[in-house]
């Protein structure tokens, strides 16, 4: 149904109809489009959203609502298009507001249809449809479908009281109109300010901005005579807007020359005075160089093996390294008893070699060198000896055995000691008392000896005197027999005429000599 009544069955010809004027608005062209095809059920049970046309009772003379609330239905009802409730009843309350009846039908849908505006725009239901921009103040609107002056609202989103559109296309409210500077802010009529070092200002009649470029003074000529500096053209640091020429290091344009550092030095780097470039040098790093090697201080360096040789801190002031101090290796010379430091060709150090025995005695220690004797001097029996084989040093003890000796059995006044101190000699009383050895067979009784046995026994002469005793006034007598002085008892097995054996014991003399026995006195 059109504006005027008349009932048509185009849909795109009842909505260009119905068209809200909307001069500024570019986006609200007709197009060519294919009318959809509506389809929906038959027994679809009204929403609540649609009924909502019933209770706007004031528009009900000007705009009749039942064709509206059925497409409201419809639309509910369809299959392809079940969420345009909303555009129904928006399009009834915007031909309301062609007719001057204002209806906030939005705030009886309980929050289902709400409406969005951008952050700095408040919704209204009821809007003047006249939306002046500070580019179009001067421009009215004519949305009246009829030459009179009855009133036209419009629900959109509008600036806030006090404030105005800045364009037709950002929705920026505000409250003066002005220029939209190059940050986005907006600039008042004739306000100047300074951007990318131009001078910019807002035109009152246009609100364009106009920009000219900041004028900057001439820099005076400059030439760069320095090493390593080139003529630059950089922003001023007073004002970075305007440039300068100045003389700037460019390492690029220095020819170094890299020198290579002996062993103990250090290349530095450090700049010339009149210039930018680097100069190199060596400085020494405070170590000793011995054989094509660094040593630190404290460290030991390497020479030869009779000296020892210690890195120092101190340095040499022709090499400019520092000095390596060295020392005689200290040799141990002293050697225990029975060794002797020999010195060895080649060798800076000798060692001690074995040269003697050495014989431990009580009261110390005694060197006893190879091929010569020594007396033990506890013991006048006893004689050391070194010897020498391969390197292998040995001392012997040799023990000499004295043959028996009995004084007794000596000539008075003819005993004598060996030289080496050990043995006692003298000359023998003829027939004197001495032991000897038998063989024989033993028998006691009817038992005899399996085999002869030894049987020792004494026999000899022995000294007897008589002489007058002036002390006792008389004759005074010695006399000694051939006695034995030691002996033991031994044991013989003898066999019997029965064929039994027996152990007999018998004395068995070890020693014999002179024993002094009592001389009977003669009655004369």
């Amino acid at each position: 149904m059109k504006r005027n009544g008349e009932v048509v069955k185009s849909f795109k010809e009842m909505a260009l109809d119905w068209k809200v004027p909307y001069p500024t608005n570019r986006y609200c062209n007709p197009g060519a489009s294919r009318p959809s095809k509506i389809e929906y059920h038959q027994h679809c049970v009204p929403s609540n959203l649609c009924k909502i046309i019933w209770s706007l009772t004031e528009c009900h003379g000007v705009v009749p609502p039942q064709p509206y609330y059925e497409a409201c239905v419809a639309s509910g009802c369809s299959e392809e298009h079940p969420s345009t409730e909303c555009q129904s009843m928006q399009t009834y309350a915007a031909l309301c507001g062609l007719h001057g009846v204002c209806v906030d039908w939005r705030r009886l849908a309980s929050g289902q249809c709400e409406a969005s505006c951008p952050q700095d725009q408040v919704y209204k239901p009821c809007g003047d449809a006249k939306r002046n921009t500070c580019f179009s103040r001067g421009v009215v609107m004519d949305t009246l479908p009829s030459q009179n002056s009855t009133s036209v609202f419009v629900e959109g989103c509008y600036c806030p009281d006090g404030k105005i559109l800045l364009n037709d296309h950002d929705g920026v409210c505000v409250s003066v109109c002005g220029c939209t500077a190059q940050d986005g802010s907006v600039k008042q009529p004739r306000e100047a300010w300074e951007h990318d070092c131009q001078y910019c200002t807002c035109d009152e009649a246009t609100l364009n901005i106009s920009c000219l470029p900041r004028p900057c003074a001439k820099s005076p000529p400059i030439n760069c005579t320095k090493e390593g500096f080139v003529r630059k053209i950089k922003p001023r640091l007073e004002d970075p807007c305007c440039t300068e020429t100045v003389c700037e290091c460019d390492i690029k344009t220095c020819i170094i020359n890299k020198t290579a550092c002996d062993l103990g030095f250090q290349p530095v780097v450090a700049m010339s005075e009149d210039g930018c470039c680097p100069i190199f040098s060596c400085i020494p790093k405070g170590v000793c160089v011995s054989e094509g090697v660094e040593f630190k201080p404290g460290a030991v360096v390497p020479k030869s093996s009779c000296e020892n040789c210690v890195c120092t801190d101190e340095q040499d002031p022709v090499t400019q390294t520092n000095r390596i101090q060295c020392l005689p290796v200290q040799c141990q010379t002293t050697c225990q008893q029975g060794f002797r430091y020999v010195e060895e060709k080649g060798q800076c150090c000798s060692q001690c070699q074995q040269v003697a025995c050495v014989a431990n005695f009580p009261f110390g220690n005694v060197t006893i060198e190879v091929g010569k004797s020594y007396k033990d001097p506890y013991d006048n029996c006893t004689h050391y000896t070194c010897t020498e084989s391969a390197g292998q040093f040995s001392l012997t003890s040799t023990i000499k055995v004295c043959l028996p000796f009995e004084e007794a059995n000596c000539v008075p006044g003819t005993v004598e000691v060996s030289s080496d101190g050990c043995c006692k000699t003298c000359i023998d009383l003829p027939h004197k008392c001495k032991r000897n050895v038998k063989e024989q067979y033993i028998v006691h009784g009817k038992c005899k000896s399996a085999a002869p046995v030894p049987v020792p026994f004494c026999e000899g002469m022995c000294s007897t005197y008589s002489v007058y005793s002036f002390e006792a006034s008389e004759m005074e007598h010695k006399c000694t027999c051939c006695h034995e002085k030691r002996s033991h008892k031994a044991k013989v097995e003898l066999v019997c005429s029965d064929h039994k054996t027996v152990q007999f014991t018998y004395v068995y003399v070890d020693e014999c000599g002179c024993v002094e026995t009592k001389c009977p006195k003669r009655i004369t």
